[in-house]
């Protein structure tokens, strides 16, 4: 860690990174102030409760996936799986708010409220995807089979982490997202044109 990073974005790296390691849980802003060398008081400076680090590692989160949940009129298979990808890369680096997801889900109405709401757009930018998918005539799906779609992609999306933690917990990391990634492209297959199955077939075949 540099010596001339701002506090600020001390305390909030090596809180992921505590949180990452132990689970959000099981870290005390005192264990936090400890690590960080500096007195409780100046971290309640930047973050009066835990609670508020918390949320400002969720706004994190959300900016990056935003950076990378775009809708593409000219989507293709290979950049709608690697858009995934990098989601799940996302999900990887702040492991420890989706490993956590449902206990800040009801301990944290601030980021559950704006949950919702991000959610939403999401699945809104999700579907667009998929529909371009439709209209280069890569996937045969209707409006309610594109929404069961996206709403298992996204449900896959939010808790790979926590099931790869009990089923695979003996793999790496980059190995449990392949994993999931697969899943995601067997569940795209059966919607699949020729065209559409031969990309992900070549996908399937590459992880």
């Amino acid at each position: 860690m540099k010596t001339n990073q701002p506090l600020e974005e001390k305390i909030v790296q090596t809180a992921l990174k505590m949180f990452n390691e132990n689970g959000i849980e099981y870290v005390g802003m005192r264990e936090l102030a400890a690590a960080l060398g500096i007195r409780i008081g100046n971290l309640n400076y930047y973050f009066p409760t835990k609670d508020d680090l918390v949320n400002r590692l969720s706004l994190l989160l959300a900016e990056e996936n935003s950076k990378i949940i775009v809708p593409i009129d000219d989507m293709t298979m290979p950049l709608f799986l690697d858009m995934l990808s990098r989601v799940f890369e996302n999900h990887l680096k702040y492991r420890c708010l989706m490993l956590s997801f449902v206990h800040i889900m009801q301990r944290n109405p601030l980021i559950a409220k704006r949950y919702n709401k991000t959610q939403s757009e999401r699945s809104d930018t999700w579907s667009k995807n998929v529909q371009a998918l439709v209209a280069k005539k890569l996937l045969n799906a209707d409006k309610e089979e594109i929404a069961c779609l996206v709403s298992t992609i996204s449900l896959i999306a939010r808790f790979w982490i926590s099931e790869a933690v009990v089923s695979f917990r003996k793999e790496s990391e980059d190995e449990q997202a392949r994993h999931y990634l697969r899943m995601v492209a067997r569940i795209i297959l059966p919607y699949s044109t020729t065209k559409g199955r031969r990309y992900l077939e070549d996908y399937l075949a590459q992880i």
